[in-house]
Parts: structure tokens; sequence; C-alpha cells
């Protein structure tokens, strides 16, 4: 694989990443605002995981480490079936959901076959998706 790709999935995953931070929103309320700060703290820590399970992917990509796309796959799916990642209930939401649990299962599937190519474009599948539903709960407000 290129560097060039390498770098290409490395920049989106950062990119998809750096919209997950900013989810608390200030209120007058203390209660709420340790509510709030706890549920970031979760959130902060579940996109962690995200991210980890995503340089898994990459090394494995750059590495062509099957082990690791399997590893990161999982990490992926299992997230995705986590108590954190409902994070609103939209048919959207739903959808997104939906989409990112198939892109993960088809990287697995890629990293079963030991075909690198279709892992490539497995994870840019899953990124683009990433950047997508952030994209979107930004457009309302979370």
């Amino acid at each position: 694989m290129s560097k060039k790709l390498i770098f290409v999935f490395t920049c989106l995953t950062l990119f998809a990443v750096s919209g997950l931070f900013g989810f608390a929103h200030v209120r007058q309320d203390q209660d709420v605002e340790k509510r709030e700060q706890l549920d970031s703290d979760a959130r902060k820590q579940f996109m962690r995981g995200k991210l980890l399970s995503s340089q898994k992917i990459v090394e494995g990509l750059s590495l062509k480490d099957y082990d690791l796309l399997r590893e990161g796959a999982d990490g992926v799916t299992a997230l995705v079936m986590g108590q954190h990642w409902f994070v609103i209930d939209t048919p959207e939401y739903r959808e997104y959901s939906r989409d990112m649990e198939t892109c993960a299962k088809r990287l697995k599937k890629a990293a079963d076959d030991k075909n690198i190519e279709a892992a490539a474009l497995r994870y840019f599948d899953l990124t683009l998706n990433c950047i997508d539903c952030h994209q979107y709960l930004q457009t309302l407000g979370h």
C-alpha cells in the first residue's frame, strides 16, 4: 500500500475524531453541569476507544497485518453496540449506526480474506460514515 494512501487514511481518521470532543454544553444549573461533565468524560473515553480501534486498522493496513485489521474492526463493532454509542434517537442516527456496523463487518471480512485493497476501501467507507455522522450530530447541536 502506498504511503500516500496511508497518509490519506490517517488524515481522514484524525479529521473524523477531531469533531468528537465538543459534545458538552454549558448550563447554569450546577446539577446539569455535573451530569454533563460525567457524560462528556464518558463520551471522550468512548471516542478514544474508537480512535484506538481506528489506529489498529491504520497500522494493520500499513503493515498488512490482518490480525490487527480484524481487531480494529471488532473494536468498532463492539463500540457500536455499546451504551454510549446512542446519543440520540432519530431514524438518521440509527441508519448511521447500522452503516457503521456494516462497514466494520465488511472490513473484517476483507481482513479474513487477506485482501488489503478491499480492507483499505472498507476503512475508507468506515471513515466517511464517521465524518457524515459527526456532521449530522453537529447540525443537531450535539
